[in-house]
């Protein structure tokens, strides 16, 4: 784009000066044939467009974008590109524009000036693309915004979100040393905020043994600028050791320059522990489960043995043995030689193999094989498949047999280790394919209720529905279900109902059993009740977003709900109301009776502000001795007088405490949202100056704010006199302030 004068502050800018093969749309007649043919399309579009020549001059706008930077379309042809820009922003996108020509790219994106309603700066994110014509070159640019967020706040909402993210935050220069971190990082490491010593510590805190494991990987995506990630343990600063997962994806400049790494390290300790675990069960149920060799076997129609291989040596006596004729049926004991008989006819009738499992006789299993507790009896895994000829007629059978005595001594261990898991307090189940539950273990019977009919009962089955909540079970089918299938396995939160009925939340594991044709059979599922974590968690939220002395929503809470309801607001059009209130001649009861008088003092407070208030409205302690109360949906300013009114009477009523009867009173200051008023912060600040204006009106009354209502509420009580200055003052001070300091604040430092 060319260079040219800035319409805000009349200074060239740009990087590159016009060139004589970039006219503009009166001397290119491919532009002005395609700005006639899409300008239609253009306008009508939902976001802001601008057609500009490859001489960076606008040459059509759409209404949108006339919109965001408060113009006729029509009157804004002609500008040039660069004069939206920021100064700081043009050798960056110089580069950028020098890459179209060069065609390394056709497309970039730039913070493009706007203007808000009231005329102040609004950075709007545009994407630009060139549109080629027939000798490869750019004939024109598009630009399209997309979004109307500002984009610049966007970014410090972002960066607020990494220092306050729970996770460990971390950057590393070209070199992949960290160089910057999140407040997680430093307090995982015991180090103050800021230390000079993070890439020492992290370093150090690193298992020398996982480092070296992954560093040959690491080595080679630095070498290469590229994404990794590895697990490894590292030394908290309470000297516990934590598994964390590391992951780190390479950052580029505007220029596309290697900046080095932005990473985020997640504790993964408790997956770690369970995975470790899961993979000694899994390797304990895999060893004495193990099949022995398999002896394959070829038979006639009538059941002679035609083929025997030499692994039958493992399985008999003698290895010179050589199975001939009917000599299998002196393998087998005799009742399950009639058993063969019989499954083999209906083979061949249904044309089905089969799978039985035998006892085989002494003599049939190695001498190092024999274990005296299986009183002389060993099994075997008989699979058998009729073979045809051509024609349809039976041809004879193939069949394999496999030692399974391990893997029936491991049914045993592995009845043994049900046992022990029936023991265990945590629910397991066992979920067949059509949902019904084929086991579970005595904690899950006894809490949830669930019984399991025994073979040959007369009781409705149980299924998985019953014992899972209704979104929990539309959770497993469209959820669970699907990664079961993809992967086998799945991890996460679900909720159980018990035998009364009431919710249970769990941490639950699924695991699902497939088939040899991979289709799941079964699911077992491991749940843990962790009621008591999530209460946990609901009192540290409390502690969070509640004041520990009165229980009242504090000030992070106050700033949730004045966002919320400032949407609805300018979404919906529902009235918004802020009540400021500041105590008087409350200092004393401090200094002179003591801070555990003001704190019961202030309780009380807190008890009768939440009684005059509206269950729907939002009481909040958000100073020593300030509140205030967000109100909502309210017809007219009456109701926020009445209110108003009653909490100046109700807070000025004596209190007890200890003996002592003392008594305050309360200015307020109240503010309606109206359109000029976006963010909670604006909101409050002018409640804090109207309360002020109360106080410097004579305390024990309340001021609307300048445009709400009435600026000063008249009394006909006598008490409505105005208090003489109180030398204590209030915690923040009695005097009002200086007009000239904007009252603005804000939500409390992270």
């Amino acid at each position: 784009m060319s260079e040219g004068t800035d319409q805000r502050g009349g200074q060239p800018s740009g990087p590159r000066a016009p060139t004589p093969d970039a006219p503009g749309v009166g001397a290119n007649p491919t532009l002005s044939r395609h700005i006639a043919r899409i300008s239609a399309v253009f306008d009508a579009a939902p976001i802001g467009v601008g057609v500009w020549s490859v001489a960076g001059e606008l040459v059509h706008a759409n209404p949108v974008l006339g919109d965001l930077l408060g113009a006729d379309p029509a009157a804004l042809v002609g500008q040039l590109f660069v004069q939206y820009l920021d100064p700081v922003d043009l050798p960056g996108v110089g580069r950028l524009v020098d890459d179209v020509w060069n065609h390394t790219r056709n497309a970039f994106e730039c913070d493009f000036r706007c203007r808000q309603p009231d005329g102040a700066d609004l950075w709007l994110r545009t994407h630009v693309h060139a549109v080629y014509g027939p000798g490869a070159r750019p004939e024109y640019l598009v630009s399209q915004i997309f979004s109307f967020l500002d984009c610049r706040a966007d970014r410090h909402r972002r960066a607020r979100l990494g220092s306050e993210a729970p996770a460990l935050l971390w950057a590393t220069d070209r070199h992949a040393n960290p160089v910057s971190a999140n407040d997680r990082v430093f307090e995982f490491l015991g180090l103050p905020s800021g230390s000079g010593e993070l890439a020492t510590a992290l370093l150090e805190t690193m298992h020398h043994d996982d480092l070296e494991a992954a560093r040959p990987a690491l080595v080679d995506a630095v070498v290469g600028r590229e994404p990794f990630q590895f697990t490894g343990r590292a030394l908290r600063g309470d000297g516990q050791w934590r598994w964390l997962h590391h992951r780190a994806r390479p950052v580029h400049g505007p220029d596309g320059a290697f900046d080095g790494y932005a990473g985020v390290s997640l504790d993964v300790t408790d997956e770690q522990l369970e995975r470790r675990a899961l993979e000694e069960v899994r390797g304990l149920f895999e060893s004495v489960t193990a099949a022995g060799p398999l002896a394959v076997v070829r038979t006639d129609a009538v059941g002679r043995v035609v083929y025997a291989n030499g692994r039958w040596a493992r399985l008999v006596d003698d290895p010179d043995l050589r199975l001939t004729g009917l000599g299998w049926r002196s393998v087998l004991v005799p009742e399950h030689v009639d058993e063969v008989l019989r499954r083999g006819q209906l083979a061949v009738e249904t044309r089905q193999p089969f799978v039985l499992r035998v006892r085989a006789r002494d003599s049939s299993v190695s001498p190092d094989l024999i274990d005296p507790d299986l009183d002389g009896r060993y099994w075997a895994e008989l699979r058998v498949a009729p073979v045809f000829n051509p024609t349809g007629d039976l041809d004879g059978f193939v069949a394999t047999i496999s030692d399974i005595t391990a893997e029936m001594i491991a049914d045993e261990r592995a009845d043994q280790l049900a046992q022990v898991l029936d023991a265990g307090s945590d629910f397991l189940l066992n979920v067949e394919r059509n949902g019904t539950i084929s086991y579970v273990n005595h904690a899950a019977e006894e809490a949830l209720g669930v019984r399991v009919p025994a073979a040959g009962e007369d009781r409705p089955p149980a299924f998985l529905m019953d014992v899972l909540d209704a979104d929990s079970f539309e959770f497993f089918h469209e959820v669970v279900d699907p990664v079961l299938v993809e992967t086998g396995r799945w991890k996460g939160e679900l909720t159980i109902r018990d035998a009364e009925r009431r919710e249970i939340p769990v941490s639950a594991l699924a695991l699902a059993h497939k088939n040899d044709k991979g289709r799941i059979e079964t699911v077992s599922v491991v749940a843990r009740d962790i009621s008591d974590l999530k209460q946990a968690q609901w009192r540290m939220r409390q502690l969070a977003t509640h004041d520990y002395l009165t229980g009242l929503p504090n000030r992070v809470m106050l700033y949730e709900r004045l966002d919320q309801a400032l949407s609805r607001y300018h979404r919906l059009g529902q009235t918004v109301a802020l009540l400021y209130l500041d105590l008087d001649r409350f200092k004393p009861i401090n200094d002179e009776l003591g801070h555990h008088v003001g704190d019961q003092v202030l309780v009380v407070l807190a008890d009768r502000i939440h009684a005059v208030v509206r269950d729907t409205d939002t009481p909040a302690r958000i100073g020593g001795d300030e509140f205030a109360v967000l109100v909502e949906g309210f017809e007219g300013t009456e109701l926020l007088e009445r209110v108003t009114r009653r909490l100046i009477d109700t807070i000025s009523e004596p209190i007890s405490v200890d003996g002592v009867s003392v008594a305050v009173g309360v200015s307020i200051g109240i503010v309606s949202a109206d359109d000029t008023i976006t963010e909670a912060d604006a909101l409050l600040a002018r409640a804090d100056a109207a309360m002020y204006a109360a106080k410097a009106a004579g305390r024990g009354r309340f001021v609307f704010a300048a445009g709400s209502a009435p600026e000063i509420d008249v009394r006909d009580d006598p008490a409505d006199t105005p208090d003489p200055p109180d030398p204590s003052g209030s915690s923040r001070g009695d005097e009002p302030p200086d007009p000239a300091a904007p009252a603005a604040p804000g939500p409390p430092a992270p």
